[in-house]
């Protein structure tokens, strides 16, 4: 048996390294090639150069979002480009045609598959043209823990993306809006490459988001598994037998992406550290590299020497080991996205098509040998929009506007939909027909807020109380929130390459770790042992390029103090 596991995984690991090849790009993420390029909208070529008009009143309101003045002048379409998570919306959707008669504009966006947009993206930005990018592209963070990755501050550099101080700052529209108004000056600084802003938040985060250990409550009361786990060791333990008695996989894993949120928390746990960290010497490390890795490696064997993880996971199919789709017992996602209604029912959270006997819940974040199993957001803004700087100034002006738009009709068709469209309203509460429950996720009701401003909210009452979660959910999120935020202090997580630039990483460092995932995944297969994976790491840490990157990130970070 141990004979064919290890030639299965050759077998899998000869497949992933002709996907990889037939695949290949410059970005962060071993994702698959989109089978075919969607022609995207003409872009308009030519800027106008129009003086910029200094913003005349400082009025705060509810209902404006105080965007620079619009000329007027026909912008035709605003193609976008946005991250689907597995919900599957549909392009011209009734969602997409309600934004165009709201806003008055003409849209044409695509939904790209999560597993897929980080390469789509990245191979857009290496044509080195403009017209091959749509006007608004969402961007991806990468594993730096930010946005700039090499792939995009190239294109940054090159001048494809729209520096977007004059509209924010010199003309005040973030003084004026009244959310962005509220964002603090750290999240600003942390938008900046080389002193601009080239990426545009969406919303403000929390510290450590995907640090949930969302889990199957029914089995656990079915298999005699509610006495929840506390240490790593106790987790792996716990989804072993879990998934033994229930026949599942243990974990929704499949994917040969190791800087995924499905496990970064775990290895956090292990290595004290984020995907980047300091070691005593204040030299930085990469995590993969980082001591006591080797410990969440092992950690990730044993499941996958029992059987408990997809054995194919490298294949990168994620419906294979789905936890909405009832394949696992357990998730690490976002600790609010387990937000089941009290009925079961009306928020399901599992897929539409599973028994409505599913129950969701969430572990608090366990204790390994060197922290908690956090995967830490230190930024402070999650999902950012970029502007092709192809785009005329009368079209990032458009955009500006009403992708930065507050009022509170806005808002509430945001998160909730269109009544009568998305839901009714009945005795004064929101019902949802089975006909709206596919109006909602063609139209990805929910998921706009990826590219369009989102209020400042109490996370736990919009995703909780709203969706009438039971009491004991509510109180369990609030647990979830105040121990993410504390343990982050106590174990002093902090991302030390925020607003770091090297040349050297921009330039090399995708072809540097360009094996990374693919030698982690061999080692987890047995295909390569202990001896071959230090060899590895030492051919990386010893390397030229990895000591120039740290001698950079070094006097960036000195620079940055003074």
């Amino acid at each position: 048996m141990k004979d064919l596991r290890k030639f299965t995984a050759l077998m899998l690991t000869a497949a992933l390294a002709v996907s990889t090849l037939a695949g290949c790009s410059k970005g962060e993420e071993t994702v698959k090639a989109e089978s075919a390029k969607e022609e995207n909208t003409e872009k308009e070529t030519e800027k106008k150069e129009t003086e910029k008009k200094e913003t005349a009143t400082d009025k705060e309101t509810d209902t404006q979002s105080a965007v620079p003045a619009d000329s007027g002048e026909d912008i035709g379409t605003i193609t976008v480009m946005g991250v689907d998570w597995g919900f599957g919306p549909k392009q011209n959707s009734s969602m997409e045609q309600y934004w165009e008669e709201y806003f008055d504009v003409d849209l044409e966006i695509e939904w790209v598959s999560y597993k897929d947009y980080a390469q789509k993206l990245n191979t857009l930005l290496a044509s080195g043209k403009a017209q091959d990018i749509p006007d608004v592209v969402q961007v991806m963070s990468s594993n730096n823990g930010g946005f700039y990755y090499p792939v995009f501050a190239q294109a940054v550099n090159s001048g494809m993306f729209v520096n977007m101080d004059p509209y924010l700052f010199d003309e005040k529209l973030v003084e004026n809006n009244r959310v962005m108004k509220e964002w603090s000056d750290e999240v600003w600084e942390n938008t900046k490459y080389k002193g601009h802003t080239y990426i545009l938040p969406r919303s403000i985060s929390e510290v450590a988001p995907n640090s949930g250990i969302c889990v199957r409550r029914d089995l656990m009361k079915e298999y005699g598994y509610e006495e929840e786990p506390k240490t790593m060791e106790e987790l792996k333990e716990w989804l072993l037998g879990l998934s033994e008695a229930s026949g599942l996989y243990a974990l929704e894993f499949s994917t040969p992406d190791f800087n995924d949120v499905r496990v970064a928390g775990f290895a956090t746990a292990f290595t004290g550290q984020g995907q980047w960290g300091l070691d005593e010497e204040g030299n930085f490390v990469y995590q993969p590299f980082a001591e006591g890795y080797i410990d969440f490696m092992n950690w990730m064997k044993d499941l996958y020497d029992a059987g408990a993880i997809d054995p194919e996971f490298i294949l990168n199919q994620s419906e294979v080991s789905s936890w909405r789709a009832g394949k696992s017992v357990a998730n690490l996602n976002a600790w609010y996205n387990w937000n089941q209604s009290e009925d079961k029912v009306s928020n399901k959270v599992f897929d539409k098509n599973t028994p409505d006997t599913y129950e969701a819940w969430c572990l608090m974040p366990v204790e390994g040998p060197k922290g908690y199993s956090l995967c830490l957001h230190s930024l402070g803004y999650g999902e950012c929009i970029a502007i092709n700087a192809g785009c005329s100034e009368a079209k990032i002006r458009k955009i500006m506007e009403i992708f930065n738009t507050t009022d509170e009709e806005y808002m509430d068709i945001l998160m909730n939909g269109v009544e009568g469209l998305h839901y009714d309203m009945v005795d004064g509460e929101r019902v949802i027909s089975d006909e709206q429950k596919t109006a909602r996720q063609e139209g990805y009701v929910g998921g706009w807020n990826q590219i369009f401003l989102k209020d400042n909210f109490d996370i736990v009452e919009q995703k909780f109380k709203e969706k009438n979660c039971s009491a004991e959910a509510i109180d369990r999120a609030y647990e979830l929130k105040k121990a993410t935020e504390e343990e982050v202090q106590k174990m002093g997580l902090v991302s030390p390459t925020n607003n770091l630039i090297s040349e050297t990483y921009n330039n090399s460092w995708s072809t540097l770790i360009a094996d990374c995932n693919d030698m982690i995944a061999q080692y987890i297969m047995g295909v390569v042992d202990l001896d071959g994976w230090n060899s590895y790491v030492e051919s990386i840490t010893n390397s030229p390029e990895y000591m120039a990157i740290n001698e950079e990130f070094k006097a960036a970070a000195q620079e940055k103090v003074g």
